[in-house]
């Protein structure tokens, strides 16, 4: 394993390996990304900083799902930037097999790319509408000649339509002769084009009808188990994540408020704000419903350019106390939980975590 720093050890306790898993094939640590905030025009002076991600970590293993959830704006589309170095860290590390790839430019950041792929939210934009289907799933063949010879493109591309349910025969289509659906398939062909190994998902079924997500999810579970691939799935609606995730991380403000597996989330959060946002999710079952207590979040989500001191979620907590506003939590196994064999014993970032049943067990 890498050297990643003298807290590594503390970090990497907390982050819940999972059990058989190995060797994680990716590793963050306390990643950042600040975007300055400036006055004036000819001489600029930075007075400011919007922290998008502020200190992030989490490990992904070879074959597992980790889910990333959080409201709008909590940074979880600026951490899938960065694991691809299309935006530059301020500051943390990003390591790819033991090689920090937030250092790397040029041929040597080409070559990682290749194993680490995305998939992007909106396959109406994400598509050029001036090419047609075989010359956008063809396109990485361009970057990476190396993977496919030119006369063999035609029939790998055809085979990556079969793959994703498509018909290889609509290889001379455009994007606008599809429906969304059949577009988010085009955009998860042309991810698997170079045989990656680590596919970075940006809310890829929120812009979908429900019946079309259910397809959607159902084609990445089969590549996953066909290919072996690890996927970081980011998206804001609960009941996904915990259909697709092995693990899940739940984020606030830039940070990580608590990770763990699905279990240990869904049917033992013990951060407030995951037990807030379990209580939104809609229940089928209309006695259940009737029955679970809602948990309503007063007042707005906190400016990431001056967000509060100590704790981020304080402002809108109702057990915040004085040490909540002096001392930032630290994500880590609650200290009521430790040494118990519970699933209550995940990381969670606050000092007062406790275990609260919020979605009715079925």
């Amino acid at each position: 394993m890498a050297d990643i720093g003298k807290n590594d050890e503390a970090v990497a306790a907390a982050l819940d390996a999972p059990v058989g898993r190995g060797e994680p094939i990716l590793q963050v640590r306390n990643l950042q990304k600040h975007f300055p905030l400036t006055q004036g025009i000819l001489f600029k002076k930075q007075v400011g900083a919007v922290k998008a991600v502020d200190g992030v970590s989490f490990d992904l293993y070879q074959g597992e799902t980790l889910g990333i959830v959080g409201e709008s704006g909590c940074g979880k589309s600026t951490v899938a930037k960065l694991l691809m170095n299309l935006e530059r860290a301020t500051a943390g590390e990003v390591f790819y097999k033991g090689q920090d790839i937030t250092k790397l430019s040029g041929r040597a950041l080409k070559a990682v790319r290749r194993n680490i792929q995305m998939v992007f939210q909106d396959p109406y934009t994400s598509l050029n509408p001036r090419m047609t289907v075989g010359d956008i799933i063809g396109e990485p063949y361009d970057i990476h000649p190396e993977v496919a010879p030119k006369g063999d493109r035609r029939r790998k591309v055809q085979e990556l339509l079969d793959v994703v349910g498509l018909n290889p025969e609509y290889i001379n289509r455009y994007p606008h002769q599809f429906s969304g659906g059949q577009r988010q398939r085009i955009g998860i062909a042309r991810g698997l084009a170079l045989n990656p190994e680590i596919i970075i998902c940006d809310e890829p079924v929120s812009a979908l009808d429900v019946s079309v997500q259910a397809q959607v999810i159902n084609l990445m579970g089969k590549l996953q188990e066909e290919f072996n691939l690890s996927y970081l799935f980011i998206a804001h609606d609960l009941s996904i994540v915990r259909h697709i995730s092995d693990r899940v991380g739940v984020m606030y403000l830039g940070k990580m408020a608590e990770i763990g597996t699905d279990e240990q989330i869904y049917e033992h959060p013990t951060h407030p704000y995951t037990q807030a946002l379990l209580s939104a999710v809609p229940v089928p079952d209309p006695q259940a419903r009737a029955h679970r207590e809602r948990i309503i979040l007063t007042g707005d989500v906190p400016s990431p350019a001056n967000p509060p001191s100590g704790c981020s979620f304080r402002t809108r907590c109702w057990k915040a106390q004085e040490r909540c506003s002096q001392e930032t939590p630290i994500l880590a196994v609650p200290a009521r939980f430790q040494g118990q064999n519970t699933p209550a014993a995940h990381f969670s970032a606050c000092h007062f975590a406790e275990e609260k049943q919020v979605v009715p067990v079925h």
